[in-house]
């Protein structure tokens, strides 16, 4: 029998249902494939993604699906994304709870770590709605929301999110922030990366921040952050089915 939930991938039919029998959780991460900078990779979202799904399965048993490394992406143009239509990424994500819930999961946890996703998360719950039992608890989480940090692109925070994570894929020496001057209003960042191609256009070269001031310890310090913080809103979450427009109740 495995000793953890960590990697659904790693665990037979068998150890699977003895395991449910300890646990109803699943873990989505949900990241990106596009651009990030000169100095990090674009798989950026999807390993921060993955690892705090990761770190919070060891704390709070869970199975951790393989992260969905597609998302939606367009405001990146021209630059690198791989990115999937709105309607697509909808259609994968309920597809998938329901075959969840289907296999016996009760709590599945989507957790977001590119802003492109949030329009598309936040309406599968909705879609769910009268297609999986009333018990059952969908959530969708954004883990920038668990921290004090504001977030950034390919700055400071991802930066040192991936120093921690992943330091061998951080190229430091061609690190450089933002070209143009930023707004730094939150409505302004969300209003305006909407739109296809207009992170070129804002930033100058992809960058949103400073990813030369990040650390790997900075990095450990906004993971144990985020997960404790994280770990705190899944029990409210699921001791309360009725919190947010993300549950299905």
């Amino acid at each position: 029998m495995v000793s953890s939930f960590n990697d659904i991938r790693k665990i037979s039919e068998t150890d699977f249902r003895d395991s449910i029998k300890r646990t109803w959780r699943a873990i989505v991460p949900v990241g990106s494939l596009e651009q990030h900078g000169a100095h990090l990779p674009v798989s950026t979202d999807s390993l921060i993604a993955e690892y705090i799904a990761t770190v919070i399965a060891e704390k709070i048993p869970s199975f951790v699906l393989p992260v969905i490394s597609y998302g939606v992406s367009f405001e990146h143009m021209p630059m690198f994304n791989l990115s999937l239509r709105n309607s697509t990424l909808s259609s994968v994500l309920h597809d998938l709870c329901i075959s969840l819930v289907e296999n016996g999961i009760k709590h599945i946890l989507l957790l977001n770590s590119h802003h492109g996703n949030v329009g598309v998360l936040q309406y599968i719950a909705q879609s769910l709605y009268g297609k999986v039992p009333s018990s059952t608890g969908i959530y969708t989480i954004n883990y920038w929301h668990l921290m004090q940090r504001d977030f950034d692109h390919a700055g400071e925070v991802e930066t040192s999110l991936v120093l921690a994570i992943a330091p061998d894929l951080v190229r430091m020496d061609r690190a450089q922030p933002n070209l143009k001057k930023l707004s730094k209003s939150k409505v302004a960042y969300s209003s305006i990366t909407n739109n296809p191609g207009s992170f070129m256009n804002i930033t100058g070269n992809g960058v949103w921040g400073d990813p030369r001031i990040a650390t790997a310890q900075k990095g450990r310090m906004l993971i144990e952050e985020i997960v404790k913080n994280l770990s705190q809103t899944i029990v409210e979450l699921e001791n309360n089915n009725t919190i947010g427009s993300n549950t299905v109740d």
